[in-house]
């Protein structure tokens, strides 16, 4: 029997969801009605081009003395703006940065939506972890805007996995750009977005990720993998990873960044089920899908601090093979293809590991991607 007070209950949840329902299919139907294109071409680059890896050093990037709590606080958004801009000059063999982004760029038509993976992995850490620098994400912001005139409305800085704090980074790049984040399932209207499939970050049913290896829940039932909306309507992808270790596998660069991009049947907003024994397989196969590999017009690898200890000993520490008075790497790597960046990220993990004693872990991952890539 339907009392009055479960009545009254009943119909203020109809009307919320009908609410979000309304409001929510509207903004999608806003954001897909200029739907992404097909571009497959490569970003302005000839063949024998794609390969190449560019790698900017400057001591006078970051000053941190690694016992302030607020690293961020010492990274110049100056030089690093200077660093971006010589780096896709010399990957694109140009003498002035706005030439240079209009070649990495060179499929951008007006209205086009360009989204922004960076690493924010170990961001719920605060200062005390490693993540992608928001200064890095502002210079990339600052070319698309500054020399493509993109509005800022059609960016979308994105990590599926983590919440994205205004103070770390928000409030320190200086675009009014769109953040997509992870949903939290225990607050009502992200429980409803995610449920009903309202929000740029939920997953496409339309485009499932083709994975070589079942993906089972704690309870052995299958999970599907998915492509998120906002790849499926963004037309641009750059990936801005960041130099560091991983705890499983010796490197986590560009790659590794897409955990961050794939999302569950059984709503999961963390890809715990995609590590394991197979997690090399599953990293090649998520990079194989062509919404990643075809959109994505530019790698950039942060490496102002970096991390090689992960497993080790928590937090940010000095390196020993890189040159300068601080022991921070102080580098920016870019390149237009993934693998060439990952291997050069593996390299340098594997020296300053060495120098350290400590293990180097598996890196199958990138024979195996090469192989599939050709095949």
């Amino acid at each position: 029997m339907i009392t009055r007070r479960n009545f009254i209950k009943i119909s203020v949840k109809a009307l919320v969801m009908g609410y979000f329902l309304s409001f929510f299919n509207g903004v999608n139907r806003v954001f897909a009605s200029r739907k992404a294109r097909g571009k497959s071409e490569c970003p302005g680059s000839s063949p024998e081009n794609i390969s190449k890896l560019v790698i900017v050093q400057n001591e006078k990037a970051t000053s941190w003395d690694y016992k302030a709590e607020r690293y961020l606080d010492y990274i110049d958004q100056d030089i690093v703006d200077e660093m971006v801009d010589e780096g896709i000059c010399r990957l694109t063999g140009s003498d002035r940065p706005e030439i240079a982004w209009q070649k990495i760029m060179a499929s951008y038509t007006k209205w086009d939506k360009v989204a922004i993976k960076p690493n924010f992995n170990n961001i719920n850490h605060g200062y005390r972890e490693c993540f992608t620098s928001p200064q890095v994400i502002n210079s990339v912001i600052k070319g698309l805007v500054d020399h493509l005139k993109i509005p800022e409305r059609n960016i979308f800085v994105y990590d599926l996995c983590k919440k994205i704090p205004k103070s770390l980074i928000r409030d320190r790049i200086g675009y009014s750009v769109n953040y997509i984040e992870r949903l939290d399932p225990g607050i009502l209207k992200d429980k409803l977005k995610l449920r009903l499939g309202l929000d740029l970050s939920c997953a496409d049913k339309n485009q499932v990720v083709e994975l070589r290896n079942k993906i089972m829940d704690s309870d052995g039932k299958e999970i599907t993998c998915y492509m998120p909306k906002l790849l499926t309507q963004a037309s641009h992808l750059i990936n801005i990873s960041l130099l560091t270790n991983h705890i499983y596998i010796l490197a986590s660069g560009p790659l590794k960044n897409h955990f961050g991009t794939v999302r569950f049947s059984n709503f999961s907003q963390y890809p715990g089920c995609l590590h394991g024994d197979k997690i090399e397989e599953h990293i090649v196969d998520i990079n194989l899908n062509p919404l990643i590999k075809h959109k994505t017009r530019l790698y950039i690898c942060d490496g102002l601090f970096g991390v090689y200890a992960r497993g080790e000993k928590t937090g940010i520490h000095r390196w020993n093979t890189f040159p300068g008075k601080n022991g921070n790497p102080n580098t920016l790597l870019f390149s237009l293809d993934p693998l060439t960046m990952e291997k050069k990220i593996a390299d340098i993990i594997t020296k300053e590991r060495r120098s350290h004693g400590y293990k180097i872990l598996s890196s199958y991952y990138l024979s195996d991607y090469q192989a599939r890539l050709h095949s």
